[in-house]
């Protein structure tokens, strides 16, 4: 399978722009094409048709989660697939229309999706829960688990309650994508709120043993400046992910200062993509 990134914080490319967000275009090799997650505004489909991707072919779309810089763009998407006379099944997690925000129950601001989406009975957006198949080889996961450590910056992002009041985000409208083939098993995961460990965990038992590919923000990345969040906490995930014979894509949250921490451990198994960034796992 071949990935083209559509949208990342970064891009070497004097003709595309970046934005604080993620988009992926995900080429099987039996010709199906997935859109994985779009980015925070209508900028991943400007970048997708400077690279010669035309998202409005994809089989289907996914939102990883919530999150306006991860599924911004998807109001833009349905107009293009409208336009273009396709419609394109669009998989979220339940309870990913639901309020998200940032801060604290005094001060905060909103960072979730448009909720006017959800109710529009003119859209293909499926909400699915915690394992759905979704097509040959392809399974959307979620899980519980907290084996392992997750992102300290988790404790500023809040819901809001059947009760209406906000609470900390318990992150179960986050959803991963596992691919199946031939014999290589890959990992797809937005910011992996819930930790990337965790969510490896569910993935390997899903996919029967190790996974060949990982491609995932890992949140490493302290979001009100830009440096790594917990170096320690860096320094033994890359411990555990070196444990594993896995190869490890990485962009976005994981953030380029935890990045070199990563690689001091990992060396050339793991590697940081950029907007236009193509890849083959």
């Amino acid at each position: 399978m071949r990935i083209t990134v559509l949208m990342e914080n970064s891009t070497p490319s004097g003709r595309l722009a970046a934005r604080h967000g993620l988009s992926l275009w995900i080429e099987l090799a039996d010709g199906r094409r997935v859109l994985f997650d779009m980015g925070p505004d209508d900028t991943f489909l400007a970048n997708a048709r400077a690279l010669g991707i035309d998202v409005t072919t994809a089989d289907l779309a996914v939102l990883s989660h919530g999150h306006y810089d991860h599924a911004g763009g998807l109001r833009a998407f349905l107009a293009a697939c409208e336009d273009a006379g396709r419609e394109v099944p669009v998989y979220v997690r339940e309870r990913a229309f639901d309020e998200h925000v940032s801060g604290t129950s005094e001060r905060h601001h909103s960072i979730g999706v448009d909720r006017v989406l959800a109710a529009d009975p003119h859209v293909t957006v499926l909400p699915v829960g915690k394992t759905c198949k979704v097509g040959p080889g392809l399974t959307l996961f979620s899980t519980e688990r907290r084996n392992h450590p997750t992102a300290r910056s988790n404790a500023r992002l809040l819901m809001r309650g059947a009760d209406g009041a906000l609470t900390q985000d318990d992150f179960a409208h986050e959803q991963s994508l596992l691919v199946r083939e031939g014999t290589t098993r890959a990992l797809f995961s937005g910011c992996s709120h819930g930790g990337i460990l965790n969510i490896m965990g569910a993935a390997e038992e899903l996919a029967g043993g190790p996974l060949d590919a990982v491609v995932a923000g890992f949140h490493l990345m302290d979001p009100s400046g830009g440096t790594v969040e917990d170096p320690e906490l860096t320094r033994s995930l890359a411990r555990e992910l070196a444990a594993r014979p896995t190869r490890y894509l990485t962009f976005h949250c994981t953030g380029t200062d935890a990045f070199a921490l990563l690689r001091d451990e990992l060396g050339p198994r793991v590697s940081y993509l950029h907007v236009g960034s193509r890849a083959s796992v």
